[in-house]
């Protein structure tokens, strides 16, 4: 009786083992699914900007927007090549991910210019009148000779 005892725990013990390894398994493999469950998908997000950095090769670009710089992968469809550094951009992106990237045409910009004139005129007037009165006497010039008459 202690044989078939002892046999029937080793087997149950066996079988607990089992069970425990089969659901440590099941559990690493459920770990990434809930993971991926209970990460939220970013939202995609559309800014645009100038391109401050760009490595077509690697499919790298840094933007520049109104909220600061945004490093950025190129995705799959995205092709880098026909852009330059100082081009503004719209991009659409998500996770560091572009998925979009468009060229943005020059919008027509306004110019406020405020011209001040300022114009002061002064006018001073100052009037000194100064009398001098000399009195020289020059010698006389001599009077001309009279001219010889013919008769």
């Amino acid at each position: 009786m202690k044989k078939i005892f002892t046999v029937v725990m080793a087997v149950a013990f066996a079988f607990s083992v089992a069970g425990f390894a089969v659901a440590a398994d099941n559990a690493v493999k459920a770990a990434p699914a809930a993971e991926k469950a209970s990460k939220p998908k970013a939202k995609a997000v559309t800014g645009t900007g100038t391109i401050e950095a760009l490595d077509a090769a690697a499919g790298t670009m840094t933007m520049k927007g109104k909220k600061g710089s945004v490093d950025l992968k190129a995705g799959k469809n995205v092709k880098l090549d026909s852009f330059k550094v100082g081009d503004t951009v719209s991009v659409t992106y998500a996770d560091g991910t572009a998925s979009s990237v468009k060229a943005v045409k020059g919008k027509k910009t306004t110019t406020k210019t405020e011209t001040k004139t300022e114009t002061k005129t002064e006018t001073k007037t100052e009037t000194k009148t100064e009398t001098k009165t000399t009195t020289e006497t020059m010698p006389a010039a001599p009077a001309p000779a009279p001219a010889p008459v013919k008769k």
